[in-house]
């Protein structure tokens, strides 16, 4: 896995805003793409609404899901 320099330059470790795009969610979600992990997909979309907007069965391979978990 290869992080793009955004995740170092334009997000922030850690975020106090709930939901709030950094780092720390980020990376499981990245990392929930490799196949040796799960292979999820993005479905068109990011973010708690997004996720919020997908079928139960869709959340279970959405990078998302995962991100928002952890």
């Amino acid at each position: 896995m290869v992080n793009c320099p955004i995740f170092f330059s334009d997000l922030s470790p850690a975020s106090s805003t709930c939901h709030d795009q950094d780092r720390w969610p980020t990376a499981p979600h990245e990392t929930t793409h490799l196949l040796s992990v799960d292979g999820t997909d993005d479905y068109g979309g990011y973010d708690y609404d997004f996720t919020q907007s997908l079928s139960a069965e869709e959340n279970m391979s959405h990078a998302d899901t995962y991100a928002l978990f952890a």
